[in-house]
């Protein structure tokens, strides 16, 4: 079974992970109680980028219309913007199919990498937590060669 872009949501992919991690003790929200007043809270940079991804990944959603010109030739420039986006968007649509579905294999791979990665740091912290001090000793000295003059032979 193949999976779309469209297919996965990126709030119920990050419960299902959160989910996960938690059933293994691994994830767990922060305590924010020591945080000032006025301050916000800590933003999970995994979380932050796949909700980001999962609102722009459809590239044949458009974006609003404007243009930097102002007056008379700033309204016929957004007028022309607009009657060519009401002209052309199916083929906008047909045009940028693939790169939707690509963007959706991209959200859903970074999604299942972002867990791993978050995995991966759980269990490294619990390996340098039970981790034990090793002992380095120090290397044995090679005998001390003499610098000095080679005798010449006769």
């Amino acid at each position: 079974m193949k999976l779309l872009g469209k297919d996965i949501s990126a709030a119920r992919l990050m419960q299902e992970i959160q989910g996960r991690l938690a059933e293994r003790g691994l994830g767990g929200a922060e305590e924010d109680s020591d945080r000032p007043e006025g301050v916000e809270s800590r933003v999970d940079p995994l979380a932050f980028n796949l909700e980001a991804m999962a609102e722009h990944s459809d590239p044949t959603r458009a974006l609003p219309i404007e243009t930097h010109r102002g007056g008379v030739g700033g309204r016929a420039v957004v007028l022309a913007k607009r009657a060519f986006r009401a002209t052309c968007q199916m083929f906008i649509n047909e045009a940028l199919g693939r790169q939707q579905v690509f963007n959706g294999h991209v959200r859903d791979s970074y999604a299942q990498l972002s867990a791993e990665v978050k995995r991966l740091g759980a269990r490294v912290a619990e390996l340098e937590a039970t981790k034990k001090p090793r002992v380095i000793k120090p290397a044995a000295r090679a005998p001390a060669v003499k610098k000095g003059r080679a005798k010449k032979k006769k």
